[in-house]
């Protein structure tokens, strides 16, 4: 496998996998283990040969599309994560 097909690939999964954590519905199990996946991806992503790979503009261009998404899962995680916390305070809180 040549260097920008390892790497292509990879990004290819990372694209694959956040597809699926966009699905709104999903289980916190299956968020939580998808973005485990995201990440054994994303540390496995050899760093020399991804910047081998961005001197073409396509793999540059799916990598900074590829970062953007993530932020966006983190926000919405994020926020996810803030109504957790409020509804359990709440609930915790009732009998007060």
């Amino acid at each position: 496998m040549t260097p920008n097909t390892e790497v292509v690939e990879l990004l290819r999964r990372v694209e694959d996998l956040i597809d699926a954590l966009e699905v709104r519905g999903i289980t916190s199990s299956k968020f939580y283990d998808l973005c485990s996946e995201i990440d054994a991806c994303l540390k496995s992503l050899p760093a020399e040969k991804t910047l081998q790979a961005m001197d073409g503009g396509d793999t540059k261009s799916r990598l900074s599309s590829l970062i953007n998404r993530l932020k966006k899962l983190e926000i919405f995680a994020g926020a996810q994560a803030g109504i957790t916390t409020n509804l359990t305070d709440y609930i915790a809180n009732t009998g007060k």
